[in-house]
């Protein structure tokens, strides 16, 4: 959702990806694959997510670390609650679309009954 208004650019991507997930730890080459942005732009990007401790290191798997959104942050609430608030928009917005184009199949043939 994120990506639709804030743009496209790396951070936005990796953002609303953690947001779709935000009870999820993801590495970096997951995150990498999973927002469409290069490893090394990743990992830029973590750094400085963490250090704005909008994203956590959860734990080590292997020689990987694993990140995921910190929930715990105000600012963080504040986004989650915002992507929420947009998917539900959009999701009224277009059942209201679709319910605007929703032609009945029997719209056209009247049955018409004859007098007893």
């Amino acid at each position: 959702m994120f990506k639709d208004i804030f743009g496209n650019n790396p951070q936005t991507k990796i953002l609303d990806f953690l947001a779709d997930y935000p009870r999820f730890d993801y590495s970096i080459t997951e995150m990498a694959e999973k927002a469409n942005v290069s490893r090394p732009t990743v990992y830029k990007v973590i750094k400085i997510l963490v250090t704005k401790n909008l994203v956590i290191k959860t734990r080590d798997q292997g020689n990987s670390s694993l990140y995921k959104l910190n929930t715990e942050n105000k600012l963080v609430q504040v986004i989650l609650k915002f992507d929420f608030e947009i998917a539900s928009k959009i999701a009224e917005i277009e059942s209201k679309d679709s319910v605007k184009q929703y032609k009945p199949i029997l719209a056209k043939s009247r049955t018409q009954v004859a007098p007893s």
